[in-house]
């Protein structure tokens, strides 16, 4: 599966003995809100207590070079969980969507709030030079 530019994100959810689709933002949605509100909406997602998976188009600026974008894979594991059985789940679980992904350029896993911090991750995945793109809503 490959984004093709169609979703800003994907988040996954495993229920009963599939991973199934539980949230997705169109691009054309995520471009009217701006990419600031974007990110805080994906971050959103993640609950507290359970984990999930999600795709992000992540993009940055190299200057003349121009905007990038990358797909990032993120696995939300949240250290607040009380349920081991599901972190146990879900990392056992992460091979098989993993797979199943086209395009992904870098996994990120997080086990609490500040590892889902966009500085956080720009600074992971941003090569030397880059800055953030910071897009302001649209009408």
């Amino acid at each position: 599966m490959k984004l093709r530019r169609k979703y800003a994100f994907i988040i996954f959810k495993i229920e009963g003995d599939l991973i199934i689709p539980e949230l997705s933002k169109p691009t054309d949605e995520a471009t009217a809100i701006g990419s600031e509100a974007k990110f805080e909406e994906f971050v959103a997602q993640m609950p507290a207590e359970e984990g999930r998976y999600g795709v992000y188009d992540f993009e940055y600026d190299m200057g003349s070079d121009g905007i990038r974008s990358k797909l990032i894979f993120f696995h939300w594991a949240p250290d607040s969980s009380p349920n081991i059985r599901s972190r146990m789940l879900y990392a056992s679980s992460k091979l098989a969507i993993r797979q199943r992904l086209e395009g992904i350029y870098a996994e990120i896993q997080c086990t609490n709030p500040s590892e889902l911090a966009y500085e956080a991750v720009f600074e992971k995945l941003a090569p030397k030079g880059a800055t953030p793109v910071i897009r302001p809503p649209t009408a």
